[in-house]
């Protein structure tokens, strides 16, 4: 099995080092290379590549906070057992983190998340949202109430009569089912009764599993009227230790007045939760 290449952004506060807490126990598995970035955010038009050719910024501003991270970064080896590599960013926080993922293709991204609630989610949403929505990595997403455990059962949500799935997020989805000899438990939401519909997901749902060639799984389908409270009260019940969807990643006025299920989870999980995009 290969190494596992994690991503995890951090900003130094407790929500950030959720993610850390996560990494442990994957740590604990197997061996990984670990990289910890900081964005210092700047507005991208007056960012010319440095500071130094950067004539519109505060220079002494960005040279205080790029010793403030270096400092923090050193500060968090003393209290880590493992070692890690660093990297400061520069630029608005969820496009610089998106396009890094993108361009450094890690296995896995690692993000704690605040999340976020009524009208600002609609309009704004958290940045975990954003990252989620702009990178096409797999991302866990770690709430600041979230409970990290041992991952023993991966909850994993989808329409399984939809396209093809990313050869790239099946494969660290299951290396993550093998590192941690976990169950996989593969659930649908349905809104109402309806017996032949019922009977052709679950069909889908066994060609969706021999297809990707899963081991170790159960099938599930859960009436309620919203995917979201489907998959919340089924996480209740059952007690998963990380939840598993894939997002289309929806942008502009489509994602305001559709919204995304993947992104909502985020900002209101109560166990780490895995996103991947669909396309």
């Amino acid at each position: 099995m290969k190494k596992l290449n994690v991503m995890v952004p951090v900003d130094f506060t407790p929500v950030s080092f959720k993610a850390i807490e996560l990494l442990g126990f994957l740590m604990d598995k197997t061996p990984i290379d670990t990289q910890l970035v900081h964005v210092i955010q700047v507005n991208a038009a007056d960012w010319a590549g440095t500071s130094e050719s950067s004539e519109t910024i505060d220079k002494e501003e960005i040279k205080a906070q790029e010793q403030k991270a270096t400092q923090a970064f050193a500060e968090l080896r003393k209290h880590v057992d493992f070692t890690f590599t660093t990297e400061i960013l520069y630029g608005g926080l969820t496009t610089s983190l998106a396009k890094y993922a993108d361009q450094n293709q890690p296995d896995l991204v690692i993000m704690g998340t605040e999340g976020a609630d009524g009208w600002y989610e609609k309009i704004s949403g958290s940045e975990a949202q954003h990252v989620v929505r702009h990178t096409h990595v797999p991302v866990i997403t770690v709430h600041q109430h979230a409970s990290i455990t041992d991952v023993h059962n991966i909850l994993w949500v989808a329409d399984f009569e939809a396209e093809k799935q990313p050869a790239q997020s099946i494969s660290t989805i299951k290396t993550l089912q093998q590192l941690f000899g976990a169950k996989l438990h593969l659930l649908q939401i349905v809104e109402k009764e309806d017996k032949l519909k019922e009977q052709r997901i679950l069909e889908s749902m066994e060609k969706f599993a021999n297809e990707l060639q899963l081991q170790n799984y159960e099938l599930y389908l859960r009436r309620d009227y919203k995917v979201p409270a489907g998959v919340r009260n089924f996480n209740q019940e059952t007690e998963m230790d990380l939840v598993v969807i894939g997002t289309h990643a929806r942008k502009g006025f489509s994602h305001i007045f559709y919204g995304s299920i993947a992104e909502t989870l985020v900002n209101h999980c109560i166990r780490p939760l895995l996103t991947y995009h669909l396309n």
